[in-house]
Parts: C-alpha cells; structure tokens; sequence
C-alpha cells in the first residue's frame, strides 16, 4: 500500500478558501486578521483539515494556527506521523 501524499500547501489554501468563502487566499493571510475568520470558522477550519487529511490536530495547537502557512504545517507535521505511525504498524504484521 502506497502511503498516503503529503498536502500540499495549495491544497489548504483551497481548503481555507472554501470554508471561508473567500478567494484569493495567500500562504501568509492571517486566518482571523486578514481573512475576517471568527473562532468557530477556525474551530471548523480545522475540523474540516482533520477531515480531509485524516489527522488529529489537538486545541493546545490552535494558538499556534495563525496563518494560511501555519496551517498547511500543522497539517503536515500531523499527516507525517500518521504515515510513520502506520507504516510502523504495518511493518509488526
């Protein structure tokens, strides 16, 4: 089984842009300043990430979440240690 490609920093732009019902997001927006999100668009942000990438990202993270580019990262830390953790799992059958 091939694991599972990373997101690309493009593919959360097009997912905070469709949540936020906004266009033309750049890396560097800032998800409340900038994009006008309010705590729960940010709360379903992430649910919606989660979701799509099938990672956990954890509320203590959240205060780090504060743009585009900050997201994308989380989202790739959390979906490279999925991948590690199950091709680690894979490997003990």
């Amino acid at each position: 089984m091939s694991p599972t490609p990373l997101p690309t920093l493009d593919d959360v732009r097009r997912l905070v842009e469709r949540q936020l019902g906004r266009r033309h997001v750049r890396p560097g927006d800032r998800i409340v300043e900038d994009l006008g999100a309010e705590s729960l668009d940010v709360v379903n942000l992430v649910a919606a990430a989660e979701d799509d990438y099938g990672v956990e990202i954890g509320e203590e993270e959240l205060a780090d979440v504060h743009t585009v580019a900050d997201l994308h990262a989380c989202v790739v830390r959390h979906a490279s240690e999925a991948s590690t953790d199950s091709s680690t799992d894979s490997s003990a059958d």
